[in-house]
């Protein structure tokens, strides 16, 4: 049996070494497949980061009325803080919310001299609303806009946050379908190619073939050196890829954290290195397993 494999990994090997200029246009085009996918794999790690840290971010704020007093204030915040899904509640009175306007804008004299001039305080009294899940900021914002304390609440600014989650997902969303559907165009060339290069392997291989069989080689030892020269086209692309993408990634990962910070590109890629050494590999010799079986079952006739 082991001997029996030797033979048939050889004879692939043969085949793929005895056609060079093929092997290589074959398998720079399973290289530029496999680049793609370990991109879309990049873009996957980052979309989900960048929503995760933008829903972290996202609170509801409440802004009430100015005619809207302390106890009713304290109220509501009583009320929301006995909601299940919040998590915690921060009242900014007025005066809390212009000291810290007055010390954001501290520099810029036109802003304190306009303040000074003021006889009221323009700024509103608010509440910060922390939720247990961000799901559950839907449900808080209903809760606030149906109870008899709407009245009092002059605007809720949850929806522009919510838009601006919707709106990052759907870019995401699309980047990652168009990546995909490249992928997809690009393997199929791969697959088209790796077919084309074990079809004229197999009319170039006619008189080998015919001898094989007139001493009587069984089917398998006859076909499986066609499926390893698929296998070596896809599993030498899955080195090269991988040759090609970690210094990629190990170059543009500073500039990643400069984005986003705390977000290590290198560092998902290399603690997850062997599941995506091995995914690389799976995908790439499949792709070539899958062309050679589509060649050997249209082109050799035993």
């Amino acid at each position: 049996m082991k001997k029996s494999f030797e033979r048939i990994f050889n004879a692939g090997w043969t085949n793929f070494k005895r056609n060079s200029y093929l092997s290589l246009g074959t398998t720079g085009v399973m290289v530029l497949v496999l680049l793609l996918f370990s991109a879309l794999m990049a873009l996957n790690f980052l979309s989900v980061k960048i929503v995760a840290s933008l829903q972290e971010k996202v609170d509801v704020t409440a802004y009430f009325k100015t005619e809207a007093s302390d106890e009713e204030i304290t109220a509501i915040k009583e009320a929301v803080q006995g909601l299940s899904d919040v998590r915690g509640v921060e009242y900014i009175s007025r005066e809390d919310a212009l000291e810290e306007f007055k010390s954001k804008h501290s520099g810029d004299v036109l802003i304190q001299e306009s303040l000074a001039e003021l006889d009221t305080n323009p700024l509103q009294a608010s509440l910060n609303i922390e939720a247990t899940d961000p799901s559950k900021y839907a449900s808080i914002v209903s809760y606030l806009e149906a109870n008899k304390f709407r009245s009092l609440i002059d605007k809720i600014n949850f929806y522009e946050n919510e838009q601006v989650i919707d709106r990052v997902q759907r870019i995401s969303g699309g980047l990652q379908n168009w990546g995909f559907a490249l992928t997809v165009a690009l393997a199929m060339v791969a697959v088209l190619v790796t077919f084309n290069t074990i079809r004229l392997t197999i009319f170039n291989q006619k008189q080998e073939i015919e001898i094989m069989r007139l001493v009587g080689g069984s089917n398998w030892h006859i076909k499986a050196p066609y499926l390893v020269e698929g296998g070596l086209y896809g599993a030498f692309a899955a080195i090269i890829s991988i040759v090609i993408f970690y210094p990629v990634v190990y170059l543009s990962s500073p500039k990643v954290e400069v984005l986003m910070p705390n977000v290590s590109l290198l560092g998902y890629f290399t603690a997850n290195a062997l599941q995506y050494v091995l995914l690389v590999f799976s995908v790439g010799m499949l792709l070539g397993a899958v062309s050679s079986f589509v060649a050997i079952r249209r082109f050799l006739k035993i």
